[in-house]
């Protein structure tokens, strides 16, 4: 009879154990999942600002965004192109 009674003390205290572990388990699970949904948001934000930045870029490096830059700095098209005829000597012997 006590045999019966200490095993099903260590039954009934294995299945209390485990039902702790089990709540434990699934509480760090369901904060884990709630920590990659925000990193997923985050990385989501990430990639359209990332997008945002990559049209700016590309805007101002457009030939008529840097025209109209020059433009308004001043800067004009030369139309009388200057060469020279003949080459110069680069050292003496």
């Amino acid at each position: 009879m006590k045999k019966s009674v200490v095993v099903v003390s260590i039954i009934v205290c294995i299945v209390i154990i485990l039902s702790i572990v089990q709540v434990t388990v699934a509480n760090m699970i369901s904060t884990k999942g709630i920590e990659v949904s925000k990193m997923e948001q985050a990385i989501q934000d990430y990639k359209r600002k990332n997008t945002l930045m990559k049209e700016k870029i590309l805007e101002q490096a457009s030939y008529t965004e840097i025209a109209s830059k020059a433009a308004t700095l001043g800067f004009v098209e030369e139309k009388n192109s200057v060469y020279l005829s003949t080459p110069l000597p680069l050292a003496r012997r």
